[in-house]
């Protein structure tokens, strides 16, 4: 390990973004006004943090240059030359063909909502008890309501509805 500090989360990105874009240790040390010899040893002393970075780093560069190259076949889409727009159109389109494959698919079932603490505690109860405990404690915290409706509890507001 290095005797001096390690670098910063947005140092490495930075030195990641310069790597990723074809820089050189020594080119990077400049930018980073860091030594070339300490910047070469971030990837072995660092590795995790370093992969994910450099891996971040070259999504973003291959995102920019594939916006750069949608530009410039959309521009030869415009060509004199019929031959040159029917390349363009078939590059575009393979690029848009490519990007749906990667796109998720949809599933038919939408995903379950994060169970609880207290949605946990109420099933650990409820499966702590048999069917006749449960029936049980429902019958002593909610007995039957006397005569023809619930309406016609005190409780439910005295007969008004």
């Amino acid at each position: 390990m290095s005797a001096g500090k390690p670098p910063s989360d947005s140092v490495l990105a930075r030195a990641a973004e310069l790597r990723a874009g074809g820089a050189s240790w020594e080119a990077v040390a400049a930018r980073l006004n860091r030594s070339a010899e300490s910047v070469s040893k971030w990837p072995a002393q660092h590795p995790d943090r370093w992969q994910a970075a450099l891996r971040a780093a070259e999504r973003r560069l291959a995102t920019e240059a594939t916006a750069e190259a949608v530009l410039i076949l959309r521009q030869l889409l415009r060509s004199e030359d019929e031959k040159v727009r029917r390349d363009a159109a078939e590059a575009l389109i393979d690029l848009r063909l490519e990007l749906a494959r990667q796109e998720p698919k949809p599933t038919s079932d939408p995903p379950a909502p994060p169970v609880t603490s207290e949605a946990r505690q109420v099933l650990a109860f409820l499966e702590g008890h048999t069917d006749e405990e449960l029936a049980r404690l429902a019958a002593e915290l909610y007995p039957p309501v006397p005569g023809p409706g619930v309406a016609d509890h005190p409780e439910a507001g005295g007969g008004q509805v």
